[in-house]
Formats: structure tokens, sequence, C-alpha cells
């Protein structure tokens, strides 16, 4: 089911890149949303969670936003997110694939997968969308 065929709107974050930017700010300053390049080996990021969860950095590194309950990849969600990227001439959902994108229902902003914050919660990602 699309988008428009479930008649349920997008989260206006999908939509409007400064209500995005502005809920990813606050995932920053309220949740340490981050690391800011997970490519990077971040030891404090991960040594300061670690600490939080009273967990050994490597297992925090394992607590990401692609395996976290708030985290939305289901199709309506990643076409949602396709429809606000809309980039000309290229294939947004190229751009979901890179970054791993979903959505952060905690936070409402469109999330990367290998990034966490304080707020992770296990049993993730959701893959269908929710029942109204």
């Amino acid at each position: 089911m699309t988008y428009a065929a479930s008649k349920k709107p997008c989260p206006p974050a999908t939509q409007d890149i400064g209500t995005n930017l502005r809920n990813r700010q606050t995932a920053i300053q309220v949740a340490n949303y981050g690391p800011p390049n997970p490519g990077l080996p971040n030891v404090r990021f991960w040594t300061r969670l670690g600490k939080m969860w009273g967990v050994d950095p490597r297992e925090a590194q394992t607590m990401r936003c692609g395996n976290c309950a708030a985290f939305e990849v289901s199709p309506r969600m990643k076409e949602c997110i396709a429809k606000g990227i809309g980039a000309d001439g290229v294939d947004s959902y190229d751009f979901i694939e890179a970054g791993e994108l979903g959505y952060c229902l905690a936070f409402k902003f469109k999330c990367a997968a290998a990034r966490t914050c304080d707020a992770w919660v296990a049993g993730g990602p959701i893959r269908r969308e929710r029942k109204p």
C-alpha cells in the first residue's frame, strides 16, 4: 500500500527539510543523537553511551537506530521519505539506501540506521505500517 492509498499523510519532517532539521537538532540536544560520522571509531561517544547504559562500549555500538523500536522503515514510510527528497534526476531511493534512512517516531525526523541516541529502545525496526 502506498502512502497515497493509505490516506494517511506523510509525517511533516519527511516532506519539509526545515522541520526535519529542527527535529533532528532536538534529538541531538535532548538525546545525544549521533555519532556525527558513524564511519569513524567515535570512542568517546560509545564509551559515554556504554557508561550510561551500564554496558561495554562494544555492546553500546550494537544499539543503533537501525534496531530501535522507534525506527520505522515500512514501505509507506520509505515512500514518504523518497517523496520528500524529490531530487531532480536522481532516484530518491538511492539516498534512502545509502544512508539506510528511516523515520524516528520518538523525535519525528528522518534518521540514519547507523546512528543512535539516549532514547534507544530494543526491538526494532518497525517494518510494517502501524495500524491507526
